[in-house]
């Protein structure tokens, strides 16, 4: 069929499965949160746990996922990944207490990386020469899905209710994202050739590799610092004497350059040195935060706030084809896989948790915040640029 053979139909294919899991992660709990806090009696500090279990699923499956793609086909996990995620959404439809939502986070944050996975190793494959700029794509669509879907949601719940929204949601994703999902293959071959070749990396010789260990430590610091300014606006915001209505330019400053970087810095990526552009938004980032406390002006924090969110959407969207670059496209999907934990696991405990306990031992001095994510990202710069090759070209 002419349709399937067409590599930017089944790119839009690709951005069609992964847009309603990244909605269902990132737009989802946002809009329900105060929902879940009235239905089942709990507070704030509860429902700001669900972060943790999505990414705490996304991290225990980052790897497995990586691993199963070898032995089976592409378009068999992304189906799988997108009918477990709009199952997960008939769960939380019926949900009965929080725990039952925090299982529901789990469980999308798990599957969630049977689509995401699958898709950036298979269209790297299909788009050789523009893996950044198809990774950008890809990224945009996974990330950007909450602003487009989180009116939907606000909609559905004030007009139909939570379940009435729940089970919407999952038949939408369904109709839309899985029913295209198994027509995701590269055109004209079977599905043994949809896959990547078979591993050359164990685990225990990719956690050996320096360029790994220094790449894995830059998701650990560069994640922690740009997540951080997410759950951080508000208070600083706040603390400045400013509103909801006004903060909040601060977290969509930060929100529109995180969904543009991806797209910019992935078309960059296959022109120029990926650890050089990484090198670039990082000290951007660091620049920006080292500045940010020493200002009052809303307009001007949210200025700065721009160069957080460009580093935050680069590190996602150009780590993965330089994780190709360097591991060969054949070891992409365990090593990212890897990579991913350093954000699902220690991210949140360098970022929000810990600037949480400065920021009550300082009597909420930014300033000390501030500083210590900008040495992060002072720190990752200097590390992304060991992440290479041996001067054989051979990483093994």
């Amino acid at each position: 069929m002419p349709l399937l053979s067409n590599k930017k139909i089944i790119l839009f294919f690709g951005c069609l499965t992964i847009f309603f899991p990244g909605s269902f992660v990132f737009g989802f709990p946002g809009v329900m949160a105060s929902q879940w806090q009235t239905l089942f009696q709990v507070n704030k500090a509860e429902i700001g746990r669900l972060m943790f279990f999505i990414l705490a699923g996304t991290g225990f499956s980052m790897y497995l996922a990586g691993k199963l793609q070898e032995k089976i086909p592409a378009r068999f996990m992304i189906f799988t990944g997108c009918l477990a995620c709009s199952g997960a959404m008939v769960f939380v439809g019926r949900a009965s207490s929080i725990i039952d939502v925090y299982i529901w986070a789990f469980w999308e944050g798990f599957f969630t990386a049977f689509v995401y996975i699958p898709c950036l190793t298979l269209y790297q494959k299909m788009f050789p020469e523009n893996k950044g700029l198809v990774t950008g794509i890809l990224n945009l669509t996974f990330g950007g899905s909450a602003a487009v879907m989180s009116p939907v949601f606000t909609y559905f719940l004030v007009s139909k209710g939570y379940a009435f929204t729940s089970y919407f949601s999952a038949l939408v994703s369904v109709l839309l994202g899985a029913s295209v999902a198994l027509l995701i293959k590269l055109p004209g071959t079977g599905d043994a050739q949809n896959g990547p070749p078979v591993s050359t990396l164990s685990l225990v010789r990719t956690i050996s590799l320096s360029p790994f260990r220094f790449l894995w430590c830059t998701w650990a610091l560069a994640g922690a610092a740009g997540v951080s300014l997410i759950v951080l606006s508000s208070s600083f915001g706040g603390q400045l004497g400013y509103d909801v209505t006004q903060y909040v330019y601060i977290l969509t400053a930060f929100n529109i350059l995180n969904g543009l970087g991806r797209l910019v810095c992935g078309r960059l990526a296959d022109r120029y040195p990926k650890q050089k552009i990484l090198m670039t938004v990082y000290l951007m980032a660091a620049g920006a935060y080292f500045l940010m406390p020493h200002f009052q002006n809303l307009y001007a924090i949210s200025f700065f706030a721009c160069f957080i969110g460009l580093a935050f959407g680069a590190m996602f969207t150009v780590s993965a084809p330089l994780v190709t670059e360097v591991f060969g496209l054949e070891n992409f999907g365990k090593v990212f896989g890897l990579v991913f934990t350093a954000y699902g696991f220690c991210a949140g405990f360098l970022g929000p948790w810990v600037s949480g306990l400065i920021l009550d031992g300082t009597g909420s001095d930014f300033r000390v915040v501030f500083t210590l994510f900008a040495c992060f990202y002072l720190v990752s710069a200097l590390l992304i640029l060991q992440v290479k090759k041996q001067e054989n070209g051979d990483v093994l």
